[in-house]
């Protein structure tokens, strides 16, 4: 588990160096970064699209430590899928959504990271929720 002191060292290396980190990410995951810049989130305004970018680079660099954290687009496709049925099963709020989401997540840290960076007057209800069901799912996807 990746605890909250490893993710505030990340976000003040990203912060620090975001051109140099920005190229890191993309290099090191071109496939997850085209899918990033992709159709699904050109609804996305650009701020919404930078705190985008930014939370997935913090949890690249998170996860880019542990051994086994390849990107699988299959597997990425199937847990988003799998992430938004149980996503939109869970109640009508977002705070309802998100507490069964957090029950008993093996990265509960890094997940509240995501909705913390997402707890923004300018971030779209349904903005918030792309992002966060998009991070999540990575976070799956590097992790399981």
């Amino acid at each position: 588990m990746i605890d909250e002191e490893r993710i505030d060292k990340v976000v003040d290396l990203v912060s620090e160096n975001v051109e140099i980190k920005i190229h890191e990410f993309v290099t090191g995951e071109r496939e997850f970064s085209g899918y990033l810049l992709g159709e699904d989130f050109k609804l996305l305004t650009e701020d919404e699209k930078q705190t985008m970018l930014f939370i997935h680079m913090v949890l690249f660099f998170c996860l880019s430590a542990k051994e086994d954290s390849t990107f699988d687009p299959d597997r990425f496709q199937e847990l988003e899928d799998n992430n938004w049925k149980f996503f939109n099963e869970q109640g009508r709020s977002w705070e309802e959504k998100t507490e069964k989401i957090f029950k008993n997540y093996p990265e509960e840290d890094l997940l509240a990271f995501v909705e913390d960076m997402l707890n923004d007057d300018e971030i779209s209800s349904l903005s918030q929720e792309l992002i966060f069901i998009t991070a999540k799912s990575y976070i799956d996807t590097k992790t399981t």
